[in-house]
């Protein structure tokens, strides 16, 4: 490529970090990054319009004499919870798709599917049609999650891999602030336009994305998974692209080696036996979904899906631009981590600020035990939500993703993946449908006071972390399993070191018969 000889792509791959990519990994981590703007888009803007009067006029069932209109607790729950159903199929459909004809035709798919989603709910008129809409982008979502996070993981180089999978957060975020800023400019406008601008401005990440395509190659351990060696080598080859000491024989081989040592897990029944995570005890075997659980139960649904309606309810600030805070705190946190992880660690996030995420919901729980709170209790209150979303996304949110990317075992990664995805939106459906029955006063009536329970969640989640998540930083993902098939306590696995073996050296002292068998016969197929 003549670009590598301009005296610009000379200049920035001389530069810390960028150094760490050839020109077509670069190329892979820009294009994908518009799937991980489009998510936090997605997520969004579902989220703050309905907060909007125009939008509850439009889509409320319950109208006051004056003619206006809002929606009930009952079909705003529904609307926040029912597409986490759509997201869970999305979970199985993108693993079965991608198990059998790869990642990138996950890829393609998927963005078809999110501009048929935007499509419906740009030109909604009822709440049925609003709610079909969310669920189908809530597809694309399903289908995102499940795929960039572990294709990121896979292709990228391990010494920056903990900052490249969180960067699918941190995007996250970015694309979440860019729509609330939008539509803070958009709220005053009379009529529908007001929600409607933010959901047409949906349609560019995708649209582009589909476009850029051909810039996405598939991953080479999965190629090699299926037994198809030359592609494998083939992706590597551009992967690696200007790397001229890159020696793609080693890597086949070290891939080859961890699936052999893995043969015998390739099912579902081998996903909860054990055989995943070498391991004696349980849960670490489950390490990926507990992760998920604890990054959910901790508070992200009453910051994040409600956040908006719960600021807006204490009446002493604008909604829309405490939003807008709070996503700015979320952003410095995820920012913080992507910056770290790679250097520090991991474990010690959930030792930093995942407590302190835990102490922001019982200061907010605490307030909310005051009878007829002040103006400067509310806030207090409203001030500890950009605190939280900074300790927040410093620490659970990115290590939840971040697990699932980094531990499974090589036969198992896309069911590792699925089984912790689903249980993420197994978690968030329960806490998003349940919320507004324990705030609203016509039913639980707890309001603030549901920051004890997420407080409570996030402390349990510190004490878990520190038994059974083990430090992986620096770590290839062949490495990785090795370390999980010596049972090394997680206590003790910020010093492990893996055996100095060359890999084509074990490939040759294995028996005969053994190399000879061809990968679909590890494979079961």
């Amino acid at each position: 490529m003549g670009i590598r000889n301009t005296s610009v792509w000379k200049a920035l791959s001389d530069l810390p970090f960028i150094h760490n990519f050839t020109l077509p990994v670069g190329a892979f981590c820009l294009v994908v990054a518009l799937n991980v703007l489009s998510n936090g888009f997605d997520v969004a803007i579902y989220n703050t319009i309905q907060a909007m009067d125009t939008f509850q006029h439009t889509f409320g069932d319950e109208c006051a004499p004056n003619g206006v209109c809002h929606i009930s607790t009952t079909n705003l729950s529904l609307l926040n919870s029912i597409p986490y159903i759509a997201y869970a199929a999305a979970l199985f459909m993108a693993s079965q798709i991608g198990e059998r004809f790869g990642r990138r035709t996950v890829y393609v798919i998927m963005n078809i599917i999110c501009l048929a989603g935007i499509a419906v709910s740009y030109t909604a008129k009822s709440y049925g049609q609003i709610l079909a809409g969310r669920c189908i982008v809530n597809i694309y979502t399903g289908m995102e999650g499940w795929l960039i996070p572990m294709f990121t993981a896979e292709l990228v180089p391990s010494r920056v891999r903990g900052a490249m999978v969180t960067m699918y957060v941190f995007g996250r975020l970015i694309g979440s602030l860019l729509i609330g800023i939008v539509a803070y400019a958009t709220a005053p406008i009379p009529g529908d336009d007001s929600w409607k601008i933010p959901v047409a401005v949906l349609f560019s990440a995708p649209s582009l994305a589909l476009l850029l395509s051909w810039l996405v190659p598939e991953s080479p351990r999965w190629l090699i998974r299926m037994g198809r060696e030359d592609k494998a080598i083939a992706s590597l080859k551009y992967l690696n692209d200007g790397y001229p000491e890159y020696n793609v024989g080693e890597d086949i081989a070290r891939m080859k080696m961890s699936l052999e040592r893995n043969m015998e897990a390739s099912g579902w029944i081998d996903l909860f036996k054990g055989t995943n995570l070498a391991s004696s005890s349980p849960a670490k075997r489950y390490l990926p979904m507990i992760s998920n659980f604890f990054a959910l139960a901790s508070g992200q649904a009453f910051a994040n899906t409600y956040g908006t309606i719960f600021i807006k309810s204490l009446n002493v600030y604008n909604p829309y631009v405490f939003t807008i805070i709070i996503k700015v705190g979320g952003i410095a946190g995820a920012l913080t981590f992507l910056a770290l992880v790679d250097h520090v660690g991991r474990r010690g996030f959930y030792f930093t600020l995942a407590p302190l995420a835990s102490i922001c919901m019982m200061v907010v729980g605490g307030i909310g035990t005051v009878r007829n709170p002040s103006d400067s209790s509310k806030l207090v209150i409203a001030s500890m939500f950009p605190l939280y979303g900074y300790f927040l996304l410093g620490s659970f949110v990115p290590l939840g993703t971040l697990i699932p990317a980094e531990i499974p075992a090589p036969r198992l990664r896309d069911k590792t993946a699925m089984a912790s995805f689903t249980v993420q939106n197994l978690t968030n459906f329960i806490t998003t449908f349940t919320l507004p029955y324990l705030m609203n006063p016509e039913y639980a009536n707890l309001g603030a006071k549901v920051g004890f329970i997420y407080g409570s969640f996030a402390f349990v989640a510190c004490i878990w972390a520190f038994f059974y998540y083990p430090e992986l930083k620096g770590r290839t993902l062949e490495e990785i399993d090795l370390m999980f098939e010596e049972g090394i306590p997680a206590r003790h696995t910020r010093n492990w070191k893996a055996p100095c073996h060359d890999a084509t050296e074990k490939l040759d002292n294995e028996d005969p018969k053994s190399k000879r068998r061809p990968v679909e016969y590890y494979e079961g197929v």
